[in-house]
């Protein structure tokens, strides 16, 4: 039977085998990999080996190990008009105006999402945010299955939207955008799909690492996943959940991740976002990451209604030579704010 012991409190560290002995030289830890350098004692002789371990349980007492990856979250948002206390009881939690959202957790992945609702369904006597609130409640049900890891967020919008579209009987029709994004914890690997203009930001040290793309068939119309009130009704935009755009990109402690509706993006600037955030870097205190939350929602409100601020979406719309003028966008706004921690193994 193999025994092992430790060499000091720097885990050099010796494992012993009936024939042979492996003395551990250095390592290095990356992204959970242990990379070796061995040198093999045996018949008297000796060669360096380079080996590379997918994961190592180290023996020492003292060795400091990570713990699993988690994401600190923060939710907040705002309704463009305001609601009356039965209206909140009516419309149900998750819900800002037409935005619905949702959080889940598994051992293998942390799941977040937004879906904003297409407002012009109202002028069929149509609420919108009612399909937004029952496409999140599928996914969410679907991301808080055991075995869910987080890895393919597309085909966790296919399902959910396969399931809703296809619900019997069918008292849900409307149509809203989705953003979906996955933290895998076993390799601490962000992944999304977007379909709409919906989307989310990632900041590392101050500065953008990753952003996503909106996706529009014109300007103020974004993809979207419909089910009309008549299966025969051809005059409203019918997108796929396969068109859905998705990314992977690995995550460092302290990564923050901004993920929203439009009601955000099209009212404060990225400029503005940055700057509101760059404080937080690293911070996994769940009252301060909720006060910034606050605050961007706070801010995207004051901007909408600003008559004479030059709005991201006034921009847009000057581009696409749209005659909006100038000032903010009044809209629904749901923001999730998320800090990766990483703690450390008790």
């Amino acid at each position: 039977m193999p025994d092992s012991k430790t060499r000091n409190s720097k885990f050099l560290f010796e494992i012993r085998f009936e024939k042979h002995s492996f003395l551990l030289i250095k390592f290095r830890p990356q992204n959970y990999r242990m990379f070796f350098t061995v040198r093999t004692l045996s018949n008297r002789t000796s060669h360096v080996l380079n080996c590379a371990f997918a994961q190592c349980r180290l023996l020492s007492s003292t060795a400091s190990a990570k713990g699993v990856p988690r994401l600190i979250k923060a939710i907040q948002g705002s309704s463009k008009e305001p609601l009356t206390d039965l209206q909140l009881r009516l419309i149900g939690d998750n819900r800002y105006g037409e935005d619905s959202w949702f959080v889940s957790s598994t051992p293998k992945a942390e799941t977040m999402g937004v879906a904003d609702g297409v407002g012009g369904w109202r002028k069929l006597g149509i609420d919108a945010g009612v399909f937004a609130r029952e496409l999140m409640s599928h996914c969410s049900e679907f991301a808080e299955q055991a075995e869910y890891d987080g890895l393919n967020p597309r085909q966790l919008l296919i399902d959910s939207y396969d399931r809703l579209k296809n619900k019997r009987p069918c008292n849900v029709c409307g149509s809203s955008t989705a953003c979906l994004v996955t933290l895998h914890r076993p390799d601490c690997t962000l992944h999304s799909a977007n379909l709409g203009d919906s989307g989310f930001l990632v900041l590392r040290n101050g500065r953008v690492l990753h952003r996503s793309d909106e996706q529009l068939h014109c300007f103020n119309t974004p993809y979207q996943l419909t089910v009309p009130p008549h299966p025969a009704m051809d005059c409203v935009l019918r997108d796929s959940p396969e068109q859905a755009v998705s990314t992977h990109l690995p995550l460092q402690p302290g990564d923050l991740v901004l993920l929203a509706t439009d009601g955000l993006f099209d009212n404060v600037p990225e400029s503005m976002l940055i700057n509101q955030l760059r404080a937080l870097q690293g911070e996994t205190r769940a009252e301060y990451l909720q006060q910034a939350a606050n605050r961007l929602v706070d801010l995207a409100k004051t901007l909408s209604v600003s008559p004479t601020f030059q709005s991201p979406f006034a921009l847009k719309a000057r581009a696409n030579n749209v005659d909006y003028g100038i000032g903010g966008k009044p809209d629904d706004i749901t923001v999730i704010l998320a800090s990766l921690e990483v703690p450390d193994k008790l």
